[in-house]
């Protein structure tokens, strides 16, 4: 037996079950020609990974702080820029103070397993992303997952365990899988009737949605802790926890890790402090979104696709069969348009879909050619998407 069979066979069953996934080269959106794609996949919602005052402030934070960053806080205490950019950030999300992260996927786990360890109890949404989901589970909390914008039955659930104290709501503000939106003030005030913190995922919001841009859960009370995602907001990458100061000095006493974790590099931070300086003055790119969003929906409900009832700029389309869904996912490729194929566990069984994600460097003609595509392919024989 060879040494690598193991792994060749587990790859074969891989492919043999259609879950065979690899990265791949995808062309900007802005060089369009004959053999660029279309992308539909993009977190970049208002293009600042592109934008001429992103990029130069990157070459500013390089040139004054170097390529990258001195181990950890704990040796370094602060560098001028980190704190900086967590000062401005905190104040465009309207809390005391905030933490910043290089990873998205690690700072959820990072931050549940601290605040929210085996003496709590977690209510979470049950479309909440599925790394969300694994980082409650992970932090040893007892976990209970309420149906879909159910607040009906995470009222019910927090009723039940009323004698408890320590509880936390968890959900993102805006739902990846199906562009919905939490209710947050009533979340916020089902949480505070039964004495629960609120922990609120705020990433595909930020840029496009709530004060200033800067996310829906943004100056709103009853929100103790809003997490985001800079991949979404600024293009770049990284992550970062918005809270009072209470929350900080917690996670920084009880997690001596998060001292560990190198900072993310000046690049990045020029990046991110970049973003944050543009986004509350995009209102018209915001708005060409939302223009975009309606058309694409609108045009895909004439043409009798299931989309849901979601009304932002991610869209989207549920089919009857997996078997249906990828196949279609295949033709689109094939037509050199990118859109995300969603299927478990980054969603729940028998929920498997097509996600469009519209952003302002998309154009009208950009949405007419991927309804019209849509169209054809359900026109063929070997696409019997219902």
């Amino acid at each position: 037996m060879s040494k690598y069979e193991f792994y060749q066979s587990a790859l074969e069953k891989k492919r043999e079950q259609k879950e065979y996934r690899q990265l791949r080269c995808v062309a900007a959106l802005e060089e369009k020609s004959d053999n660029s794609r279309l992308n539909f996949t993009s977190s970049d919602i208002l293009g600042l990974s592109r934008h001429p005052y992103v990029k130069k402030n990157t070459i500013k934070y390089v040139l004054e702080w170097g390529a990258g960053t001195t181990p950890n806080r704990l040796v370094t205490e602060h560098l001028e820029c980190h704190r900086a950019v967590e000062e401005k950030l905190a104040d465009l999300v309207g809390k005391e103070t905030s933490l910043l992260f290089p990873s998205a996927y690690n700072a959820h786990q990072q931050i549940l397993s601290t605040l929210m360890n085996n003496r709590c109890m977690i209510f979470i949404d049950r479309y909440c992303h599925h790394g969300l989901i694994q980082a409650a589970i992970g932090s040893g909390a007892q976990v209970f997952r309420y149906e879909h914008n159910n607040l009906e039955q995470l009222r019910a659930l927090l009723e039940k365990t009323s004698n408890t104290s320590h509880k936390w709501v968890v959900t993102e503000s805006l739902f990846g899988i199906n562009g919905m939106t939490a209710d947050l003030k009533k979340v916020a005030e089902v949480a505070d009737q039964y004495g629960a913190l609120t922990y609120i995922d705020d990433s595909h919001s930020v840029g496009v949605m709530g004060k200033h841009g800067v996310g829906l859960a943004s100056h709103r009370k009853g929100i103790d802790v809003v997490f985001g995602s800079f991949g979404k907001q600024s293009g770049t990458f990284g992550a970062y926890l918005a809270t009072s100061q209470l929350f900080r000095s917690y996670l920084l006493a009880f997690n001596p890790e998060l001292l560990e974790i190198t900072m993310l590099p000046p690049a990045g931070l020029g990046a991110i402090s970049g973003s944050l300086d543009l986004i509350p003055d995009m209102h018209v790119e915001r708005q060409k979104v939302d223009m975009l969003s309606h058309t694409l929906r609108e045009l895909l409900t004439n043409n009798h696709w299931d989309i849901g009832s979601g009304i932002s700029h991610i869209v989207p389309l549920i089919c009857s069969k997996e078997s249906e869904c990828l196949k279609l996912s295949s033709a689109l490729l094939k037509a050199n348009i990118l859109v995300t194929t969603l299927r478990p566990p980054l969603v729940p069984q028998g929920a498997m879909r097509l996600c469009f994600t519209v952003n302002a460097l998309h154009t009208l003609e950009d949405i007419n050619l991927l309804a019209e595509t849509l169209q054809s392919l359900r026109e063929e024989p070997s696409l019997s998407v219902v």
